[in-house]
């Protein structure tokens, strides 16, 4: 993705060079005078919103959740939820060990049969048995 910004050290920002001729001998390379503030990198297991944006150089961690309309301007923890505009960290989805754990397991990364076996593990509400049964299945 492009760094989705405008040129913002002159008195237009609008882009002149991109029409060529006469407009691009005139104007400096638009391009090379935008804003980088890096990829966007989203991680896996992350739940976008609805119509949520999330602005250039942004790292949303793996597990988090952005809420519906937000804004993301700032990075987003692992296993978090955030929301608004500008979107703000609300609250932790599961205490630090349970955090820990998942993101040693790595579900993601598994092949399509050691994932079926995990799946009751992966739905399972009750957290807290969640995570002695995590424990187990990484030898912890």
């Amino acid at each position: 993705m492009g760094p989705a910004n405008h040129r913002m050290s002159s008195v237009t920002t609008y882009p002149f060079h991109v029409f060529g001729g006469v407009w691009s001998e005139r104007t400096p390379d638009h391009l090379s005078e935008l804003p980088r503030k890096g990829d966007i990198v989203v991680g896996n297991d992350v739940w976008l919103g609805r119509e949520s944006v999330v602005m250039p150089g942004v790292h949303i961690g793996d597990g988090a959740i952005v809420a519906a309309y937000s804004v993301v301007t700032r990075d987003i923890p692992p296993y978090c939820i955030a929301g608004g505009n500008p979107a703000r960290l609300i609250r932790q989805r599961f205490s630090d060990e349970l955090t820990a754990l998942l993101l040693q397991l790595r579900w993601w990364d598994f092949d399509p049969e050691t994932l079926a076996e995990v799946l009751p593990l992966l739905c399972e509400p009750d957290l807290e048995k969640a995570a002695q049964e995590l424990k187990k299945y990484l030898n912890c």
